[in-house]
């Protein structure tokens, strides 16, 4: 009995740990569950948190390309705007603006406002013409200088619906706001993408811009934002836990637009991300209640057995204690055996493992587990590595064969993923296995895992594929941006081109002064290199002058200019050489985007030579009004030169013999005194240029000794003036007083080469050029000069002299070497043509310090000159007939008609070309008509061509002062003033037998 009680003993001791070391299991397995449960707990964290930035960056890769796409927009239409008035663009224009709209398929609608914030255009809906915007909030900004503002979130027009919009100003080419365009974006169209990208239905996407201001959400019935609190997000991209007003916890990732305005969010519900760990979690609580409690039942049942059969020993006592022993040590085996087996099923259906177990001698594959089921293969049964192969995609098999071979060679662990075949949607699974070998190292068996790796393959699909747009994006945007670097660089060149092209005097400044470039003209005036003068300020660069109030002039007007206002002045630059040049200065001021003078731009134009000229036109100006004034008086002059004359010569020949040898010389003083009279209204008129050349022969020798008193009175009392005229000279065939002019001009250059006093020789000589090639030993001759015998008249002074390029120059007409105001640079052009006209040359020899000779060459003439008959005039030619005479002066036509009626003709007398046309309609018959030329109204060159079309073949002769100019093909006799009694006889004669004398 003692020793069955010490088997009692022992058997209850047995129990007791058998009860604690399932008690022991039991406390580990809920202690690996609960690590298992929070480890997946933390992975589904881990999970949301990544979907939730991952999304943001995509939505802000989409915001982005939305916004970008509406930008583009706009600058197309604002393109359009700056061709026409915005008022045009519900004109022609309008199908453009709808073609841009439709063409982009993302912007929902374009408007168009004024600068008043008037609706002036869209691409939705007409009627809506004339809507106020300027109390709209996305209209200020732009009209205070935003070039580009995403709006908050709009409902209804000109949009339509839920929208938001990019707007950017028109501004003209002043920089003046003339309206705004904005682009609106639907937000359906955002709402479309958010769609596929939101992990459930409590998830919030939202746009924001930088300062807070919501863009557009989605769902758009949400209420609030996505991060619960008013104001901008921080940093660009961040995540963080938030309370929505309804207390509920979100987790909330934020990623800004690359290079727009905007941040996206997303706030995903926390409650949802651990929706599917609370379901596994709720599933696998059931499970491992299910296993404990089974394991307890098993317990329980184990412990009654072990107590019937130590009750059984105890009755049977005999059948010893080893076979007690070995039915205890069973029962312990039976129950462990049963406890992994609940282990391995719990920890298969926790994890959605499946177990395979590959014999490789036999080549059948064993497949434990829930999970192969549901990929339709036949679980816990022995199938033929063929039929397992069989349920894998054909493309995959290959692959997937050739893994297996490598690990029963042992090259590598197998590790493998492929497709179930027959699956849709598509199923991938990874495999994982080692090889068993035996003792003799060969390879015996394979015992792996699968698992469906099919959501972790999604997702990295989908984050492959957006890492590739992104990659494709980025690729695009690092395109343009070289598109850009090189327009930029080629737009530098040409600005550099142009900079260092244009002959003017640029630079650019910063606003204080300081000097950023000078252009090549710039540097090439100073004489500096760029590196001398960059960085210094602007008014003390060396081609300013030294002197303390021009460069202050400099320094203010930089001042002002930074201060916004266009300045221009004239100032004085430092030429080559140290000369001073007149410059046209002004400076710009160049503005950034947000209005503030970044730039100065000087500008200096050289308007010496401007200046010159102005001064040389204004010369000439005076010299012509001179002209006009002393040419009025001239032929106001001749006139009453006329009455005198005619009257004297009248009174001469009417007191005949009676008259006394002192009255004779009286009146031969007189009409001597009238003689010379009108030779200096000739000259007068000459000097006006309104005398025509009159070349007949001339005694050079004569004309010299008349002209030296005038020559030496212009010369002044500083220069002595010498005249050389052998005697024995043919005579020239030339314009007297244009020839004496010409010596004017001359001599006066010559006085002004000599400030200092000198000498001046006026030399004749006659002089023969040969047929070419000249004798050697011959001086040099004109150029183009004809051959033949000529008269050369120099005038040679012993002044400064000219150098070889002011020489060449000499005859140019407006070139002179004398100061403003101090001469017109005519006088040498004028000589010029007076021998060119002439039929001669103009020969000019100087060298610097040398002095000058000026030489007219004159064609000899072949006809002697005609001697001026003083005192009583030869017997003129008389006539018969009726002369109209034409002319306004009184005094003149009295005179004029008593010198030819006492030639013997009739004489009718009108003082104006019209009273002379009544004359002849009343009924006159003149034989020849003579009429004055200026006069008021119908001018006597009007008169003869009136009487050549009316009466062809009446003679008529123009009386004047001067004789032109004329119109081309008039061939009118002209009669000069003052005439004597024997021209107008002779003209008349001529007339009146058919000559013209003209």
């Amino acid at each position: 009995m003692r020793l069955a009680s010490d088997r009692g003993g022992n058997g209850d001791g047995a129990g007791r740990w058998l009860a604690l070391s399932l008690a022991a299991f039991a406390l580990i397995a809920a202690w690996l569950f609960l690590v298992a449960s929070l480890a997946d707990r933390r992975a589904t964290l881990e999970q949301g948190w990544t979907d939730a930035e991952n999304t943001a960056a995509l939505l802000a890769q989409q915001a982005n390309r939305l916004l970008r796409i509406a930008e583009l927009t706009t600058a197309r239409v604002a393109q359009m705007a700056d061709r026409i008035d915005l008022e045009d663009l519900r004109g022609p224009n309008w199908p453009e603006l709808e073609e841009i709209a439709t063409s982009t398929p993302e912007v929902q609608a374009i408007w168009v406002t004024d600068a008043a914030g008037r609706l002036v255009a869209t691409s939705r809906d007409r009627r809506i013409f004339g809507l106020p915007l300027a109390t709209a909030p996305y209209f200020q900004p732009l009209r205070a200088g935003e070039t580009g503002h995403v709006t908050g979130l709009l409902h209804g027009g000109p949009g339509g619906g839920w929208h938001f919009a990019w707007g950017r100003p028109l501004r003209g080419p002043d920089g003046q706001f003339r309206g705004a365009v904005l682009a609106a974006i639907a937000a359906e169209e955002f709402g479309g993408v958010a769609e596929d990208l939101t992990g459930g239905r409590a998830a919030l996407l939202q746009l924001d811009r930088l300062d807070g201001t919501l863009v557009t959400r989605w769902p758009l019935a949400v209420v609030g934002n996505t991060h619960a609190t008013i104001g901008p997000l921080p940093e660009e991209s961040g995540a963080r836990e938030v309370l929505d007003e309804n207390g509920m916890q979100r987790m909330l990732a934020w990623r800004r637009a690359p290079a727009l305005p905007v941040v996206a969010s997303v706030a995903l519900s926390r409650a949802q991300v651990l929706a599917p760990f609370r379901q596994r979690l709720l599933r696998n609580s059931l499970i491992f209640a299910l296993a404990a409690a089974l394991a307890g039942i098993l317990s329980v049942a184990a412990l009654r057995s072990d107590r019937r059969e130590r009750a059984a020993r105890l009755s049977a006592e005999e059948r010893g204690a080893a076979l007690a022993t070995a039915l205890a040590e069973r029962e312990e085996l039976l129950a462990s055996v049963q406890e992994g087996e609940a282990r391995l099923r719990l920890a298969e259906q926790a994890g959605r493992i499946g177990l395979w177990d590959w014999d490789l001698r036999d080549g059948r594959l064993a497949l434990i587990g829930d999970v192969f089921t549901e990929w339709r293969l036949r679980s816990r049964r022995r199938i033929t590595a063929r039929a397992a192969l069989r349920g894998v995609q054909a493309e995959d098999r290959l692959a997937l064969a050739a893994a297996l071979t490598a690990a029963v060679r042992g090259e590598v662990p197998l590790e493998a993923e492929f497709r179930l075949a027959h699956s849709r949607p598509e199923r991938w699974i990874g495999v994982r296995a080692e090889v068993r070998r035996g003792v003799d190292g060969q390879p015996r068996r394979m015992l792996g895992i699968a698992l469906d790796v099919t959501d972790r393959r999604r997702k990295a699909q989908a984050l492959a594929e957006a890492n590739a747009t992104l990659e494709r994006r980025v690729a695009e945007r690092t395109g343009a941006l070289a598109d850009a670097n090189a327009r930029l660089r080629e737009g530098e060149a040409r600005f550099r081109g142009i900079f260092d092209a244009t002959f003017q005097f640029i630079g650019l400044l910063s606003p204080d002064g300081t000097l950023l470039e000078a252009n090549r003209a710039m540097l090439k005036l100073g004489e500096v290199a760029a590196e001398e003068v960059i960085g210094r300020p602007y008014w003390e660069a060396p081609w300013w002058p030294e002197d303390a109030t021009l460069r202050a002039a400099v320094r203010d007007a930089v001042a002002q200019a930074a201060a916004g206002h266009f300045i221009r002045r004239e100032l004085a630059m430092r030429g080559p050489g140290g000369s001073t040049v007149a410059i046209d200065f002004s400076v710009k001021p160049v503005r950034d985007e947000d209005g503030m003078v970044s730039l100065l731009v000087p500008e200096a134009r050289d308007v010496s030579a401007l200046k010159a000229a102005e001064a040389q036109l204004l010369e000439a100006q005076k010299m012509e009004l001179l002209g006009r004034l002393t040419g009025g008086v001239a032929h106001d002059f001749n006139n009453l030169l006329m009455t005198v004359l005619g009257n004297l010569s009248l009174a001469r020949k009417r007191l005949g013999d009676a008259a006394t040898p002192q009255l004779l010389r009286h009146l031969d003083s007189a009409a001597l005194g009238a003689e010379r009279g009108a030779q200096l209204t000739q000259r007068l008129l000459a000097f006006a240029r309104r005398q025509d050349l009159n070349p007949r022969p001339v005694d050079l020798g004569e004309l010299l000794a008349g002209l030296g008193e005038l020559l030496g009175r212009s010369a002044g009392p500083r220069v002595e003036v010498a005249v050389e005229r052998p005697s024995g000279l043919p005579p020239a065939l030339v314009d007297p007083h244009a020839l004496e002019l010409a010596l004017m001009n001359l001599v006066v250059n010559a006085r002004d080469a000599m400030p200092e006093g000198g000498r001046i020789v006026v030399r004749l000589d006659a002089r023969r050029v040969p047929p070419a090639p000249l004798p050697e030993g011959m001086p040099p001759v004109p150029a183009g000069l004809a051959p033949g015998h000529y008269l050369w008249i120099g005038v040679e002074d012993t002044g400064t002299g000219m150098d070889a390029a002011t020489l060449q120059r000499a005859i140019e007409p407006f070139f002179s070497t004398k100061g403003p105001g101090q001469g017109t640079g005519l006088g040498l052009s004028m000589v010029h043509g007076l021998a060119h006209q002439s039929g001669g040359a103009l020969q000019i020899e100087s060298e610097p310090g040398c002095g000058t000779v000026a030489a007219l060459w004159l064609p000899v003439s072949a006809e002697a000159p005609v001697a001026a008959v003083a005192g009583r005039e030869a017997e003129a030619p008389r006539g018969n007939g009726l002369v109209l005479l034409v002319d306004d002066e009184p005094l003149v036509l009295e005179s004029t008609a008593a010198l030819i009626g006492d030639l013997g003709y009739e004489v009718v007398t009108a003082d104006s070309g019209e009273a002379a046309l009544a004359a002849l309609r009343d009924g006159a018959r003149p034989v020849a008509v003579v009429t004055d030329h200026a006069m008021p109204g119908m001018t006597g060159a009007m008169l003869a061509a009136r009487l050549a079309q009316d009466r062809p073949g009446l003679p008529v002769i123009l009386a004047t002062g001067h004789a032109g100019p004329w119109p081309d093909g008039e061939r009118t006799p002209r009669l000069g003033k003052p005439y004597t009694q024997l021209q107008i006889a002779d003209a008349l004669a001529a007339a009146l037998a058919g000559r013209n004398p003209y």
